[in-house]
């Protein structure tokens, strides 16, 4: 989880050798869910050793009540879902004004 200024937030996961339609992300009552599940296919290879992990994972994220999902996207085997804390104009800090008397 990356904090890229006070009101945006980046959510990293490592989904090399997934497939677009193997990988999900999803939000429900503040919960942040992103899955990532194999389809098996028929004629599999026998690997001696592979560099990249072939398990199944889903990780929750639990997320403020103001936090909104901006974008998902997937650059070069990592998916990142920015977040951003959107504050409602009766929350945020307000100036008073200040009168001087003579």
């Amino acid at each position: 989880i990356v904090q890229l200024d006070e009101t945006n937030f980046l959510i990293e996961v490592a989904v090399a050798g997934f497939k677009q339609s193997e990988i999900d992300v999803e939000l429900k009552d503040n919960l942040l869910t992103v899955k990532g599940e194999r389809v098996k296919e028929e004629a599999e290879v026998e690997y001696l050793h592979k560099g990249i992990s072939n398990r199944n994972f889903t990780r929750t994220f639990p997320l403020a009540e103001n936090v909104e999902v901006r974008t998902a996207t997937v650059e070069n085997g990592i998916l990142a879902v920015k977040l951003e804390l959107v504050v409602p104009e009766e929350k945020k800090a307000k100036k008073i004004a200040i009168t001087f008397q003579k």
